[in-house]
């Protein structure tokens, strides 16, 4: 849907629309509501707390506004300023007038003035003096009657009204949740639900996914909204956070690194309006978020006093306004989110905060709406989010333990700051994980070659093959295997909680299924998946470990008939391999994986980013002496600019001692190398970094050490000899400068070679 041009500015949404990220899906379909031939009743948006749904409404207004001769676009908000239902419903009639007749008359400015009805009624164009006049004239009847079940219905109706009369409009409602709080003996909620499937009209209904079809079908359940579709407003993911981060420091002016830019990404967990909160905090205050100690600073500062306070403190307020039971609150909720397993009986609950069982119901329904507690039917249940959790432990230490502020600040800063790095290296693990979810969701009773799923086979016929050989071999195989039916599949840590102290739960998984067309009991089937970490080929030290986990999850869930199938990303040694086919169980590398989902219909890569015209930015795997690429280009590159025969030769080398530095010695997820060549009238300038932490030497994978998992021999069959040290002091010996810094996240290699003709 363009703009119309010259028409480009906001009207109700906050940011510009070029900078509105992540939502572009949403989007559509709700301006797909807009014309006439679609038949569409609406949609329901169920949002996450702060995931930006009243900004993806605004952002759909002025889309629909800008969109001339089309459905006319109406934004309402329910708010607990309201006193009762009908005060609500007043303002809904005058808010869809206002806005109608500002887009029917082009008139933006219209939509933030407050005319009264008689005041619109002078404003309607000729074709709709007549409904807007008839629909004032009734209000003012209703009014004076005082029947409210009756007004409420006359003010909701009012979209039907105008459709009726040739008015088509798109009517946004946001905060539908809210609509429970109102006081009056008309349920404006399960009201507002049926106006919207009779108006014949779109509605879009936004609310909180916890409690807005439930305030919708009021005291019972109704089936107005069946024929509405329904979309999930969640938290943004990894990419489109840091976008949003790096727009938003960008047009506040705020210095943002890209190490800083993730851990925001991360630390706040795709919130649109965390993130937000977090670079307006930085924007105020003139801090820079260069580092992550500038940006947990900032965060702690946010946490005691500033905006991520008051928005959770807020809620706890509405929650239990008295200052005692709000103690008794901060207590049981920080009890239960440190108690093992994070669940406590709701009985304890009620006990422990004295609260009338009516005040409770409320208490508890406040807080589940906003995911700070999950309420079940027995039990109450912590919720996972970090910056909620970090909140209740510093107020429970400052309000209930009363410990001094100062040792909270600090202990709070040093703590955020340890786990920073921890927490990133999880998520780029995560990232860098091959997906073992959604290929075991494509397992359909088809067969493949059977090397794919037996490392052994697959590494005797085709290590070293081109890919066009692989592909030969593949389709000349004789011994095929043939997969289950996918029934259902989730994480390791769903089935069995202990998992997530050894697996993140990208890289383990759970398949049931069946292994037959027949659904009997002799035919049903379990899988168990898990990616193995391990820079070399795993040893079977490594294996028996793993086999032995999921053994241990399969006991302890019940499972009967199992299947154990590891991938490691080199794949296993021959004493791995005999493990793996005395136990009955599969191994497949990294590549045997990408073969077997490309047959199973593999997604495709997004692009690399691009470089300026004076600079190079390449990427490159680790391992496979792709650092013979790397200098290939980069002599090419010093050709170009004419540096002399020994010099390039110097430049190569120190280019492929800084890649084999940056293999050997990061715990990158992503296990890639980055480079940029900056050409310069006299130097060629190479940055080459790696993302992740740096491992120490002698640290365990997985909890298990190299030596073992090695089978004791430290660099593994075929493995270089292990450096030790002296690559950066011959990187000095060949270039002219060279800077070598520890970022947050990794490390950061700069050379510079002059050029002297």
């Amino acid at each position: 849907m363009p703009p119309r041009a010259g028409k480009t500015r906001r009207v109700l949404a906050r940011t510009a629309p070029e900078h509105f990220v992540g939502r572009g899906e949403q989007l559509r379909e709700i301006a797909a509501l807009a014309p006439h031939r679609n038949e569409a009743r609406g949609l329901v948006l169920l949002a996450a707390p702060l995931s930006g749904a009243s900004e993806l409404l605004r952002q759909s207004f002025d889309e629909l506004f800008r969109t001339r001769g089309g459905a006319s676009p109406v934004y309402f908000a329910v708010s607990r300023t309201d006193p009762a239902t009908t005060s609500a419903a007043r303002r809904f009639l005058l808010t869809f007038l206002t806005h109608t007749l500002a887009h029917r008359r082009d008139d933006p400015a219209l939509v933030s003035a407050s005319p009264t009805l008689r005041a619109l009624l002078e404003l309607a164009p000729p074709a709709d003096y007549e409904w807007v006049e008839r629909l004032v004239q009734s209000f003012e009847a209703a009014v004076g009657e005082g029947d409210e079940r009756s007004l409420v219905r006359l003010c909701l109706g009012a979209p039907q009204v105008a459709a009726a009369r040739g008015a088509r409009t798109v009517v946004l409602v946001d905060d539908v949740h809210l609509a429970d709080a109102l006081k009056g003996e008309t349920h404006f909620g399960a009201e507002l639900a049926q106006a919207a499937a009779h108006a014949g009209t779109p509605f879009v209904l936004a609310g909180l996914r916890r409690r807005a079809l439930d305030v919708l079908s009021g005291p019972a359940v109704s089936p107005g909204l069946e024929g509405f579709g329904v979309e999930h407003v969640g938290g943004l993911g990894e990419q489109d956070s840091r976008s949003l981060a790096s727009g938003l420091a960008e047009r506040s002016g705020v210095a943002l690194s890209e190490e800083t830019r993730d851990l925001v990404a991360h630390q706040l967990e795709g919130s649109p309006y965390l993130i937000h909160a977090m670079l307006e905090a930085a924007r105020a205050s003139g801090a820079s978020l260069r580092s992550f100690r500038d940006f947990q600073k900032l965060y702690v500062d946010e946490l005691l006093g500033g905006r991520l306070h008051r928005r959770f403190g807020s809620i706890i307020e509405e929650a239990v306004p008295a200052l005692a039971p709000r103690r008794n609150l901060l207590r049981v909720l920080h009890e239960t989110a440190t108690s093992v397993g994070g669940k406590v009986p709701v009985e304890a609950w009620q006990r422990r905060v004295d609260a009338a069982p009516a005040e409770f119901a409320r208490m508890m329904r406040l807080l589940h709406a906003h995911e700070l507690a999950t309420l079940h039917a027995t039990y109450v249940e912590a919720t996972p989010g970090q910056a909620w959790r970090d909140y209740l432990r510093v107020s429970y230490r400052l309000h209930v333990a009363v410990e001094p502020r100062a040792l909270v600040v600090a202990d709070t800063l040093v703590e955020t700051l340890k786990r920073a790095p921890r927490a990133l290296a999880r998520q780029y693990r995560r990232a860098a994980a091959f997906g073992l979810h959604k290929l075991l969701r494509r397992f359909d009773f088809q067969r493949v070659p059977a090397s794919l799923l037996h490392y052994d086979r697959f590494a005797r016929s085709y290590r070293g093959a081109s890919p066009e050989e692989v592909s030969a071999g593949m389709e000349a195989e004789t011994e095929l295997l043939r997969l289950p039916q996918a029934i259902h599949v989730a994480s390791c840590a769903s089935f069995h909680p202990p998992s997530r102290q050894f697996c993140d739960e990208e890289r383990c998984a759970v398949l049931h299924g069946f292994d037959s067309e027949s659904y009997a009991d002799t035919n049903e089937v379990v899988w168990l998946a898990a990616e193995v970490e391990s820079k070399l080929e795993a040893g079977r030290a490594l294996v028996e470990v793993w086999l032995e986990r999921l053994s241990q999850v399969a006991d302890a869930c019940g499972f009967e008939r199992v299947r154990l199938w590891l991938v490691s990303p080199e794949g296993f040694t021959d004493e791995a391999c005999e493990l793996l086919n005395e136990r009955g169980a599969y191994g497949s590398s990294r590549h045997a994986m990408e073969l077997l989902a490309s047959r199973l219909g593999a997604e495709a890569a997004p692009a690399p980013p691009t470089a300026p015209a004076n600079e190079f930015a390449m990427e490159i795997p680790m391992g496979d002496e792709t650092e013979i690429i790397a200098a290939h280009t980069v002599e090419q590159i010093a050709r170009r600019m004419e540096f002399r025969p020994e010099a390039i030769t110097q430049i190569k080398h120190a280019l492929i001692e800084a890649c084999i530095n940056a293999s050997e010695h990061s715990l990158s997820p992503d296990r890639k190398i980055y480079q940029r060549f900056r050409l310069e009238d006299d130097k060629l300038v190479i940055t080459v970094s790696s993302r992740g932490v740096t491992l120490p030497a002698g640290a365990p994978e997985n909890g298990v050490p190299h030596a073992e998992q090695n089978n004791g021999h430290e660099n593994g069959e075929g493995s270089r000899p292990k450096r030790r040290g002296w690559g950066l002091k011959l990187i000095r010996s060949l270039m002219d400068d060279v800077e070598f810094e520890r970022v947050d996240d990794g490390t950061r290699l700069r050379m510079t070679k002059y050029l002297h003709k």
